[in-house]
């Protein structure tokens, strides 16, 4: 049972290094992986019992590449600005309420123009690079919700924050 174990594991390795496209050599039982000199086939040793041993010899290949990798140039996306907080407070009056929202993000990106500050998909705002907060005074009709987002932008680009919709009871 042992011999059909040896057999079948010395059948897979040679399968296996003859599917890398090594090449089997004969040598000693020890561990050795190493390389002589710039150029030459590193070897590795690989211990199966204290009698055999096989050796398989890498042969890296000269071989060029056909293309030449050339540097792409890569315009690099600005992050989006992200919410650190909003809040807001209503005062009830006829027919809804005044809402204050207070409205602060993350500064994401170096490289923005502005940002551009969205009530119900309309710029109501346009700021200038590195703002972080604005505040909004709106009526709300009652039963109604007011959405807001702040947009980044620049010239061929514009990243929103995702979009929050609050109402006043």
């Amino acid at each position: 049972m042992k011999t059909i174990k040896f057999l079948s594991l010395s059948l897979t390795l040679v399968v296996v290094l003859s599917a890398c496209n090594l090449q089997i050599q004969s040598g000693s039982p020890a561990r050795t992986i190493g390389q002589t000199s710039v150029g030459a086939s590193p070897t590795i040793t690989l211990p199966v019992n204290s009698t055999q041993a096989g050796v398989a010899a890498i042969t890296p290949t000269d071989t060029p590449p056909t293309e030449a990798a050339s540097p792409v140039l890569q315009t690099i996306v600005p992050n989006t600005p992200t919410w650190s907080f909003y809040n807001y407070t209503c005062e009830l009056a006829t027919g809804g309420a005044t809402m204050t929202m207070n409205l602060a993000w993350k500064d994401r990106s170096n490289t923005e123009e502005g940002y551009r500050v969205y009530r119900n998909k309309q710029v109501i705002a346009t700021l200038p690079p590195n703002s972080t907060k604005y505040v909004d005074v709106v009526f709300v009709a009652t039963g109604n919700k007011v959405s807001y987002s702040v947009e980044a932008f620049a010239q061929g680009w514009q990243f929103s924050t995702p979009t929050v919709s609050y109402g006043c009871q």
